[in-house]
């Protein structure tokens, strides 16, 4: 037979688009948000600390002698709000009308989660700054190296940031945990339970378990670490890879997104690839601007320190669950140390760990282009965040091995 009936066949749509997964946020278990009712204006909120210390002891009283007076100190420390982000999305008025789907909807709900998203990592990203950290020193490993996970060492992780927080004389009950999901994984075999077994509060803000007095949250969204040593003068066409991003190291500038001036020695090498990754958007003498879409994202998440004297070049990426970076480097000895390519797991006191302060919530604005039937749909937030002193002591930074993810 040779019908052909495929003209008549009819095209079914769906009557809602696919759905979009992306990243769930955990900050509100994290920070302290109760400055936000009085920062209504202002730029900079400031709090100061006492001298007072806990190994302070009083003076001994002699009879009929004065007391010596103690001097006291107040210091003041301060959070700026300089977080500025936004985002814009353009629907032609006669796209609006032919489109199956309400597209200002869709995508301006996207957009206000992306938005949480980068408070969520720059929140996260704080963990940088505890006072306390756990590693592989702290479970029988070699100290500053990251602790390679297992059943038989997890319940020993916990317990260790416990013991930091004590040490501090922090004894608080509300104890939170937010891990990535290499580490839920791990509790979840230690337990022999599904999470779904676990509590009807599961899921909520990412919560999954309880451990050891922490109520625990899994994030995709934690700040992932890696050290890159490099004390050989790299060669033309050999590269460095970070979030999928290559970094070309050439002898001449030359205008490809990502290229590295080679220098006159490794110290001036990895100083221009330093100053790429923290100006990632602009392009000098010693290194081509990334693409629009990766300086985007380099510039809200990533910077990098370089150590002439060490050699190296330390990377911190917020908002990436595990740290992907690889490299083509000549030298042999020329690599990213395995046993410091971390992932920074947050345990600490809940909404003491840093201080948030978020003077414009994302929200959406409809503007019209004024001489096109176009409607701008912009996004945009503004806030501060400070791990003050106090924050700092109720925080454990918890580091886990991270190149075999």
């Amino acid at each position: 037979m040779s019908n052909n009936l495929t003209a008549s066949f009819e095209d079914i749509w769906a009557r809602e688009q696919q759905e979009v997964f992306l990243k769930k946020s955990v900050a509100m278990v994290m920070a302290d948000t109760s400055f936000d009712s009085t920062m209504r204006s202002g730029d900079v909120l400031v709090r100061t600390y006492r001298s007072t210390d806990a190994e302070d002891v009083p003076g001994v009283i002699t009879r009929y002698e004065d007391i010596t007076p103690t001097d006291v100190t107040d210091t003041a420390e301060t959070l700026t709000v300089n977080k500025q982000f936004g985002d814009l999305i353009q629907l032609a008025d006669f796209d609006a009308i032919q489109s199956k789907y309400n597209v200002a909807i869709n995508y301006g709900k996207d957009q206000g989660i992306k938005m949480t998203t980068q408070v969520d990592a720059d929140v996260l990203g704080e963990v940088v700054n505890a006072e306390s950290t756990v590693d592989a020193g702290d479970v029988g490993g070699t100290a500053g190296q990251g602790i390679a996970l297992t059943t038989a060492n997890v319940l020993n992780v916990v317990t260790a940031a416990t013991k930091k927080l004590t040490k501090l004389n922090v004894y608080d009950d509300a104890k939170v945990g937010i891990v990535s999901p290499e580490f839920e994984e791990i509790i979840t075999q230690y337990y022999g339970v599904k999470a779904t077994d676990l509590g009807d509060d599961v899921t909520l803000n990412g919560y999954f378990t309880k451990m050891s007095g922490y109520k625990l949250h899994t994030s995709n969204n934690l700040t992932g670490t890696a050290v890159l040593s490099m004390a050989v003068n790299p060669t033309a066409t050999n590269t460095v890879v970070i979030q999928g991003v290559t970094f070309t190291f050439v002898s001449s500038i030359g205008t490809t997104a990502g290229n590295v001036l080679i220098g006159g020695s490794a110290d001036a090498t990895r100083a221009n690839l330093e100053a790429l990754i923290n100006a990632p958007h602009t392009t000098t003498a010693n290194g081509v601007a990334l693409s629009t879409a990766n300086a985007k994202k380099f510039r809200a998440r990533a910077s990098a320190v370089n150590d002439d004297t060490a050699n190296t070049l330390a990377l911190t990426y917020k908002g990436v669950g595990v740290l992907d970076v690889s490299e083509t480097l000549a030298d042999v000895g020329d690599t990213w140390t395995t046993t410091l390519q971390k992932q920074h797991c947050v345990f600490g006191v809940k909404n003491k760990m840093t201080t948030l302060v978020m003077q414009k919530k994302p929200s959406v604005e409809v503007r019209k282009e004024p001489r096109q039937q176009t409607d701008n749909i912009i996004n945009t937030m503004l806030y501060g965040l400070k791990t003050f002193r106090d924050n700092a002591k109720c925080m454990v930074n918890v580091e886990i091995k991270a190149d075999g993810f």
